[in-house]
């Protein structure tokens, strides 16, 4: 039976079969109509009035900024029509002559946002200059580039094809880019931490080969919701910003659910968020409920259609699918097609579908898990809303720290600021790389604005002096040694019993997840790892139907290298509170055995030893003493707090910063060896740092509550993975205190509010 579209989603949702008080917290926001008067008498008057639009306000700021030659970032809601602000310009200059280039983050999105940019060329009635507006990507045919170079007008591209296949050959480009008039960067917010580290120093690497031709583009951007707009535009690109950020579009009313599991028959652990969900899930579809459960794996996002389907009819059944990376092209644009066309009522994806592909109308998102930001969580819920009807988010938390403290805390979600969005251009590892790169496309000179302040180019491996003082690559082609969506350095190719390729992975993956003995699962299929030969960087696995699995055991030190500058191109941050340091740091990391479990009831087979190579690395850290503190816990039960309180401030960490939990580490020494005190770090995950964990020590004092507030309210007895637990640590979770934790946590607040400092 469909659900009646007047009747409120709490309503329907209490009024479900099984229902039992999930509903944690209900916010409703009412719809708003158009704000402010968006008239727009610019140079662009003319082509909008062809198609037959009348701009938003804050569109047609926006195109005021872009027409003037100002770079501009939108940042408003999803479907508030930020891409009108650089498709307009960019057909504009189509018809002057001009070019543009349009970098996507993904090739699945340029080939979506080629088609809209087609569609709006027609209805403008400039059809004669469509052949002009073309995809580049790795799809493109070898014997269709020289075409697209000489034809191109607006060229639609990702950073990895504009590093592998644009920068590098740029003498061919240089008709398309001496003409070049706007760069658009849409997507903006996808581009931080190591991505947004490469994609800076690729960017700034198109805007100086642009200039050698004669060419100074105007950069428009669009990005989702996030802290610093502005402020990361700026860093990607090097060149100040206009931000456009009050959105006056019109807006449906929103319903938000936080649907909290019941707990399950006789313990604290609450019922799976893939139950709950699938559940929902077959519901929506009795319902007619046009519906994205967004999962935050494409394991979750397989689970739950599977659970779903087998609670439904056959013949209902058909209409849930899952759509997920990793499927052909064609399959997924089948799937977009019976979704728009109605013969699907619910998909379950993973953040595929967070991006602006067109998939018609929804009704109604719900998130499997809170996806790690609240730009996320926005750009997922703005998917919803049909027709300007009433829309429904709602979010069935995880098993994870960053969840349970926000079901508690709905109003610190819903009202609180968005995230800054972080990323270093002047990284110690990336970017060096990027200027071998950059004097490969021509000679580099000290003091450049690509080149970082601290850089000495005549250090760096791959330069060589020419007689004029610049610095020319010793390699015509180093580009190909940089992996912009990784950090790079050694891979580890995956084979099967047969000596099929698989999959590759990192080297320090490698040695964490591919040891021999180590149960490897590749797209739902379990593999036993027989080999793993470092020097040739191959892994061989055979296939594994044990019921028993493999967890690896790891020691991590740090080494204090020195401190950071005060400021640098990530823009100068507020002091840490005192007792808290940030700074260069060495990590080792070492993993010493792993442990079998049984499936299920997780009970240990046995420990087994591995003699493998440390990696090391130098990255950036925050670290504070945990000694002379007034209420601090016992000596006895110090270890295990420090311990517990690093796992929860990591668990934490994303909801002050543009990050995932995966993206950093931490370490708790009860004795710190170089100084004898107890002490805690949280460290970047990444070679050379991406700036995470110092944006966290800028706020400190909040997330340090927030970890004691979630200590404080989770409701189990001893600690779980909702509040201490977590996947990564390197002991098994061996050693956790969540009372003391909190008591120290509390202790260290009263000393940030004294003003006292850190023991000497």
């Amino acid at each position: 039976m469909a659900r009646d579209p007047a009747q409120s989603f709490h309503a329907y949702l209490t009024q479900l079969p099984g229902y039992e008080g999930q509903v944690a917290a209900y916010h409703f926001f009412p719809p708003r109509k158009r704000g402010g008067d968006g008239a727009y008498a610019g140079p662009f008057a003319g082509l909008l009035a062809r198609a037959g639009l009348s701009p938003y306000e804050h569109q047609a700021t926006a195109l005021g900024a872009a027409a003037a030659g100002r770079n501009v970032v939108v940042a408003t809601a999803t479907a508030s029509g930020k891409s009108l602000a650089f498709q307009v310009p960019v057909l504009s200059e189509l018809e002057t002559g001009g070019t543009s280039l349009l970098l996507y983050p993904t090739k699945a999105l340029a080939g979506d946002q080629l088609l809209k940019l087609r569609g709006l060329a027609a209805a403008v009635g400039l059809g004669g200059v469509v052949e002009r507006i073309l995809l580049y990507d790795g799809d493109t045919a070898a014997e269709r580039r020289a075409g697209v170079r000489a034809t191109a007008g607006a060229l639609l591209t990702n950073p990895d094809m504009l590093h592998y296949g644009i920068l590098p050959y740029h003498a061919a480009w240089a008709p398309f880019l001496g003409r070049l008039r706007y760069l658009v960067l849409d997507e903006l917010h996808a581009y931080r931490g190591v991505l947004g580290s490469h994609v800076a120093n690729v960017v700034r690497r198109l805007l100086r080969v642009a200039a050698l031709y004669g060419a100074d583009p105007t950069v428009v951007a669009a990005s989702a919701t996030v802290g610093n707009p502005g402020q990361h535009a700026e860093r990607l690109v090097g060149r100040p910003f206009e931000v456009v950020a009050d959105d006056s579009a019109p807006r449906g009313a929103r319903e938000f659910v936080f649907w909290r599991s019941p707990l399950a028959p006789g313990g604290d652990r609450r019922r799976s968020a893939n139950s709950e969900a699938a559940a929902l899930a077959a519901e929506f579809v009795r319902s007619d409920v046009k519906s994205i459960f967004f999962c935050n794996s494409r394991k979750g996002a397989e689970l739950v259609r599977r659970y779903a389907a087998g609670l439904l009819r056959d013949e209902l059944a058909e209409r849930i699918e899952s759509y997920r990376a990793g499927y052909t092209p064609e399959a997924r644009a089948a799937l977009e097609d019976a979704f728009r066309a109605g013969a699907l009522t619910v998909l379950t994806s993973t953040s595929a579908l967070e991006l602006g592909v067109d998939i018609g109308g929804v009704d109604a998102v719900v998130m499997v898990g809170y996806p790690g930001s609240k730009m996320a969580m926005w750009q997922r819920s703005g998917r919803a809303g049909r027709g300007g009807g009433r829309a429904l988010t709602l979010l069935i938390p995880g098993a994870d720290p960053l969840d349970e403290y926000y079901v508690g805390h709905p109003d610190a979600l819903l009202d609180g600021p968005a995230e800054d969005a972080v990323a270093d251009p002047f990284n110690d590892v990336l970017h060096p790389r990027h200027v071998v790169c950059a004097a490969a496309e021509s000679p580099v000179a000290p003091g450049e604005g690509l080149v970082a302040p601290w850089l000495d180019l005549g250090a760096v491996d791959g330069l060589v002096p020419l007689r004029d003082g610049t610095f020319a690559s010793r390699r015509r082609y180093p580009h190909r040694r940089i992996e912009l969506r990784g950090g790079g350095g050694r891979r580890v190719t995956l084979k099967d019993g047969l000596g099929h390729t698989i999959g590759v992975t990192d080297f320090a993956t490698a040695l964490r997840e591919l040891h021999p003995g180590a149960v490897y699962l590749h797209q739902g299929e379990q593999y036993l790892v027989a080999e793993l030969d470092l020097l040739a960087g191959l892994a061989r696995l055979l296939p594994h139907i044990e019921d028993y699995y493999t967890q690896p055991r790891s020691e991590t030190d740090i080494e204090v290298l020195g401190p950071l500058p005060e400021s640098d191109a990530a823009g100068v941050l507020g002091a840490p509170p005192p007792g808290v340091r940030v700074g260069r740091v060495r990590v080792t990391h070492t993993v010493t055995s792993y442990v079998r479990k049984r499936f299920f009831n997780e009970a240990a087979l046995d420990e087994r030893p591995l003699d493998l190579p440390e990696v090391a690395y130098d990255t950036h850290a925050m670290w504070f003493e945990a000694a002379g503190l007034q209420g601090a816990p016992a000596a006895a039960e110090l270890p295990a707090a420090l311990h517990a309180l690093e796992h929860t401030l990591i668990g934490l960490l994303p909801a002050f910063v543009l990050c995932e939990r995966a993206d950093v580490g931490g370490v708790s020494y009860p004795v710190y060896p170089p100084t004898g005190l107890p002490t805690v770090f949280v460290y970047d995950g990444h070679p050379g740092g991406v700036g995470y964990v110092r944006a966290g020590a800028a706020v400190f004092p909040a997330w340090l509550g927030a970890a004691a507030t979630l200590l404080g309210a989770c409701e189990c007895q001893t600690g779980c993975p909702r509040c201490v637990l977590s996947p990564k640590c390197g002991n098994g979770n061996q050693f956790l205190d969540k009372g003391a934790a909190e008591v120290l946590a509390r202790a260290l607040l009263a000393r940030i509010v004294s003003g006292a400092g850190a023991v000497a």
